[in-house]
């Protein structure tokens, strides 16, 4: 039986990758780092110790399977290791009485780790939960550098900006491979709850080769609980003062030594009415939301490991007109959406090699989703059926400090799409292959400059079927002054096909009639910059600072034109230049005994040719700055958490020339919006291990764009447009919730 199970996975599982090294971190019971933590190999004499920020990389060799893990004022523990296992987070408990223990480092929930050759940026659970949290949108609340807006005042659809880019430029990812692309990019960050998440990783710049061309400007990989390590029961209820509920669970079992399942559920409902600027339009979308994944691991001690995932996905969205609402032309202006999504992925290493640092394995992905919707009179349905492959093979270059990677893969994409009669359907399928090489030296207790420096080079050749042969080389390179500081360098090109309608559906929330001016090539651009790091200690207080600086140069562009003609939304190819410079610096500090504060300024120029004229990008803020406060007490049950965005002037689409001068269509912003604030709070309280109580205030100051949509006393005329938002449409909203967790 148990034959036939590994047979099964093998012909539809995917990757885990048994590597050289391991790396980890090691906390204590509150997720705080602990420094110069011994962590060697049981048996032998390789051992290693951990950083400032509880990290630590070891070699292993073909007989390693256990690590013993040591730290002052612990008990020491031992660890299994398993053969395809990357990297652990290692737990100590149960402090041992001493006469006196310092703690001299405590777990930031964002930090950038000044050892890794790329910008990656991590969000640690400990972060997450500063917020409610309910999906992946959510999850960037208190981040600085990654920006989430509304693209519209109607369907609730939202999308990050990194580097000063639409979300769209942004690969994402789940768990390493690319994911919630197509006809699921309006409400992508809708679909990953946030409690299913155990860290969210933002890559700026040029990032890897293996996972695709995409990532023009970064990537943003999400990582899942995992049930071979993840809490037997989680649950999780939020209900905010306007109705809306969610409900979260997570089941996890270990059904032997090499097989465990879970199971992760997420529901959202919400069906009130509310109209909160008086427009006779619903400010936020009544949904009905029903999401879950079914996870089946295997690792045990033959040569092959694996994993299926299951992800399926129900949702109905209600927008527009409130139901007392009176039109001129009569009849209510309604937004209907329903999706439905079955995603299935499987993973397949294998570790049979006699060479320890060798490793291959596999990612399959099967997606199939269905939309159907209706803007007023306008229809938008469509299926896509997508199929995505990687394969891998790792092996080193003479030593470990010479790292390669090589790999290919096929992906297919069938769109069958409709806007009313046209038919916008089409297929893509593209087949490539990589090769990435990694060099890096571990070893900081020698002079020798060349010893600080690490390296990655990747080169990536695809044929797509439409666009030829593309080839996408990447760099990313890093010098340590010391371990505490250090300076990275990027460049690289990126390409990606633009799915206009669907990841513009905003615009189907207006009168205008979408013209395709000519016919669309892919997008390109090259993408370079740079990111210093420094981590810092005042007395006993420890801190740390950044700066990023970053350009994006389309080399092509789909262009989106609202402001040629009031009636028409015309799409080109770019003529001329547009780029985007993007520059951001933070600092993290602990100004006092667990009170944390978080500072950051960003300055975004973004300028795109329309019509041979070199434009400032609308609604893109060139000056955001963040600053957030967090606090603990010492016995670690009370939590509390205050955020502020600050979001500068944006430029606002040229329309107002074309409207006329009568009372329904007044829109009260000129060329520009106002600069503005955004405040959030939240308390926590954990009287135990197992209890959370949790309460705070979305938007705390209560602003809010009044009168966003133009033309709303007459939706169905020639001037009706919702696209042009700048500011939240929804003032003050309060939330309480709680968690109960058996680890």
């Amino acid at each position: 039986m148990k034959n036939i199970l590994i047979i099964f996975l093998l012909a539809i599982s995917t990757v885990s990758f048994g590597q050289k090294t391991l790396t980890g971190f090691v906390t204590n019971e509150q997720e705080e780092p602990l420094i110069y933590a011994t962590v060697n190999w049981k048996g032998t004499t390789i051992s290693t110790t951990t950083d400032v920020e509880g990290y630590f990389e070891i070699e292993r060799g073909e007989e390693h399977s256990d690590i013993e893990v040591s730290y002052v004022g612990y008990d020491a523990i031992t660890i299994h290791i398993e053969p395809t296992e990357e990297s652990v987070w290692v737990e100590m408990a149960g402090a041992v009485a001493l006469t006196e223990v310092e703690v001299v480092a405590r777990q930031s929930g964002n930090f950038t780790s000044t050892l890794e050759t790329r910008n990656v940026e991590s969000i640690t659970s400990k972060e997450l939960r500063k917020a409610p949290c309910c999906n992946l949108g959510e999850s960037f609340e208190t981040n600085a550098a990654v920006d989430v807006a509304y693209a519209d005042a109607i369907t609730g659809s939202r999308e990050i900006q990194l580097l000063g880019l639409r979300g769209i430029y942004t690969q994402l990812l789940i768990e390493k491979r690319p994911a919630l692309y197509g006809l699921a990019a309006p409400y992508a960050l809708d679909y990953i709850a946030g409690t299913w998440l155990t860290g969210i990783q933002i890559s700026k710049g040029a990032s890897t080769v293996q996972t695709g061309y995409g990532g023009m400007a970064g990537a943003i990989n999400s990582e899942l609980e995992k049930p071979n390590d993840g809490r037997k029961l989680h649950v999780n209820l939020f209900g905010s003062h306007l109705g809306r509920g969610e409900a979260n669970v997570h089941i996890n079992r270990k059904l032997n030594n090499n097989w465990s399942t879970g199971v992760l559920l997420h529901g959202s409902l919400f069906q009130n009415e509310v109209d909160h600027n008086g427009d006779g339009f619903m400010s936020m979308p009544q949904k009905q939301v029903g999401t879950g994944m079914f996870r089946l691991f295997y690792n045990g001690n033959d040569p092959f490991e694996g994993q299926l995932n299951v992800h399926v996905l129900s949702e109905d969205r209600t927008a527009g007109q409130m139901s007392t609402a009176v039109n001129p032309q009569g009849g209510l202006y309604q937004i209907r959406q329903n999706n439905d999504r079955v995603n299935v992925t499987a993973k397949l290493g294998y570790l049979g090699f006699d060479e320890v640092y060798k490793s291959a394995g596999s990612i399959w992905s099967a997606t199939y989703h269905r939309l159907n919707s209706s803007y007023g009179n306008r229809q938008h349905r469509g299926e896509q059926r997508s199929f995505y492959s990687n394969l891998f093979y790792s092996t080193i270059i003479k030593n470990s400090d010479h790292k390669i990677m090589y790999g290919g893969g096929y992906q297919y994409d069938d769109y069958q799409e409709f806007v009313d009669e046209s038919d916008i359907s089409r297929t893509e399928h593209k087949t490539g292959a990589f090769a990435e090489y990694n060099f890096k030296k571990e070893n900081f207790s020698t002079s020798t400059w060349w010893k600080e420096m690490g390296l990655i080079l990747g080169l990536r050749a695809d044929y797509h079927n439409q666009f030829g042969l593309l080839v996408t080389p990447r760099l990313n390179f890093k010098f340590n002054f010391t371990e505490d500081a250090v300076v990275r360098v990027s460049g690289g090109r990126g390409y990606r096909t633009a799915n206009v309608v669907a990841e513009n559906i905003s615009f189907l929330a207006s009168s205008r009639q979408i013209v395709f001016v000519e016919n669309l090539d892919i997008e390109s651009s090259w993408n370079y910059g740079a990111n210093f790091t420094q981590k810092f200690n005042v007395g006993k207080r420890e801190g740390a600072f950044s700066i990023d600086a970053y350009r994006t140069q389309f080399t092509n562009q789909v262009i989106l034109d609202v402001e040629d003609n009031h009636e028409q939304l015309l799409i080109y190819n770019l003529d001329g230049k547009s780029f985007s410079n993007a520059f951001l610096t933070s600092l993290n500090f602990e100004i006092l005994p667990r009170l944390d504060v978080k500072v950051a300024y960003k300055f975004n120029d973004v300028r795109t040719t329309y019509q041979g004229d070199l434009r400032e990008r609308p609604l893109v803020a060139k000056h955001r700055g963040l600053a957030a406060i967090d606090y603990e007490t010492a016995n670690k049950k009370w939590r509390f958490n205050a955020s502020s965005q600050i979001v500068g002037s944006q430029r606002l689409q040229d329309i107002n020339v074309h409207l006329p001068d009568d009372d329904f269509h007044i829109h009260e912003n000129g060329d520009r919006s106002p600069s503005y604030a955004i405040m959030n709070a939240q308390v926590t309280f954990a009287p135990s291990k197992k209890w959370e109580f949790y309460a705070g205030s979305e938007n705390l100051t209560g602003y809010h764009q009044h009168r966003p949509i133009i033309g709303a006393s007459d939706p169905f005329g020639e001037y009706f447009d919702a696209t042009r938002v700048y500011a939240p449409t929804m003032g003050r909203v309060g939330y309480a919730g709680l968690r109960y967790t058996i680890e």
